[in-house]
């Protein structure tokens, strides 16, 4: 099994505000995972991956030369252990999941949210581990990392209601966001974000059912301030909003006071 310190990653898009965009989200998001190159178009591309030992290709699909799945075509014939994700618009969706067939490993809509690059990440690190070896991650072992979990738990337990997210989390930890993602991943089974919706969700779900608070303070109640992003978060998780969920739990929400 190969030693390397990180997994390099080659960003392929004609746009070079989305390739920044994209970099910038990486160094937030992720420490094993570095953008060491950037190419506007497949031929650039591969140029480049004759260069840098590249572990990951994340590239759009429209672009002039050589598009996207044309190079995923050819990364998978002459470098089959490299990784390829697919970024598309709404309007490429069908497009780019067709592209997996292709040797792609995953698919990213635009705009990449936080928890899409988290879970895209989660598989090129599955996949990638049974190919490269990175340093170990933490001195203390294996029960110091089941332990840092657990804290981490802990502490998702205790600030669920407050506005907090993945960084925010590490941080008061002691961790770099992508560290507790990975230690997450394999002790837990899951993203650190991925727990903490599910709990917010879960707690939701009690408030909606014995209590008559209006959609908005339970959202608030439970992390999240924003009423929209609430709703669009509950039904992404349950497959119904917060005031469908109510109604077949045979609660309603409570009526507004009438004004004189």
């Amino acid at each position: 099994m190969k030693q390397i310190d990180y997994y390099q990653v080659l960003l392929v898009d004609d746009e070079h505000f989305l390739r920044q965009s994209l970099r910038r989200r990486f160094e937030e998001t992720a420490d094993d995972f570095r953008v060491v190159a950037e190419a506007s178009n497949g031929q650039e591309a591969l140029e480049a991956m004759k260069q840098h030992d590249i572990q990951v290709v994340i590239t759009d699909i429209r672009m002039p030369v050589m598009d996207g799945l044309a190079l995923a075509a050819s990364i998978h014939e002459i470098y089959p252990d490299v990784r390829t994700v697919i970024l598309s618009g709404y309007a490429e969706f069908e497009y780019a999941r067709k592209a997996i067939r292709s040797g792609v490993t995953n698919y990213l809509l635009k705009p990449v949210s936080e928890e899409d690059l988290e879970n895209t990440l989660a598989v090129l690190r599955m996949e990638l581990k049974n190919l490269y070896e990175l340093p170990d991650e933490n001195a203390a072992g294996k029960l110091g990392a089941e332990e840092s979990v657990r804290r981490a738990i802990r502490y998702m337990h205790e600030h669920y209601m407050e506005e907090l997210d993945i960084g925010s989390l590490a941080e008061s930890l002691g961790f770099h966001s992508a560290y507790l993602t990975r230690l997450f991943n394999r002790y837990a089974g899951e993203t650190p974000l991925k727990y903490l919706t599910s709990l917010r969700i879960e707690a939701a779900k009690k408030l909606l059912r014995d209590s008559t608070l209006s959609i908005a303070d339970v959202g608030e109640r439970v992390g999240y301030p924003d009423q929209f992003h609430f709703s669009k978060t509950f039904r992404k998780t349950t497959g119904m909003n917060p005031s469908a969920f109510r109604r077949t739990q045979g609660k309603i929400e409570k009526p507004e006071t009438p004004t004189s």
